[in-house]
């Protein structure tokens, strides 16, 4: 969570395990302690090679105040 503007985000590592280069689109949600969605977020990366991997973040631009747990909520792929 960035100090100054309380936005949320969330660091991801995206791996191509398929046989083909792809992008991917990852999207994920910020959630209380008690499962209410508090915001959303999405990141992707282009041109990943089979095996390889690239680490992402996916900042929220929703102020947030609670303590939150990030979950992955869908992950497009497609080859390039």
């Amino acid at each position: 969570m960035d100090a100054t503007t309380s936005w949320p985000s969330a660091e991801l590592l995206i791996t191509n395990r398929s046989s083909k280069t792809s992008n991917y689109i990852v999207n994920v949600e910020f959630v209380d302690a008690s499962g209410k969605r508090l915001g959303e977020a999405f990141t992707a990366t282009n041109n990943l090679a089979p095996r390889q991997q690239a680490e992402e973040t996916a900042q929220g631009l929703d102020s947030i105040n609670v303590k939150i747990k990030c979950r992955v909520t869908e992950v497009t792929r497609y080859a390039s």
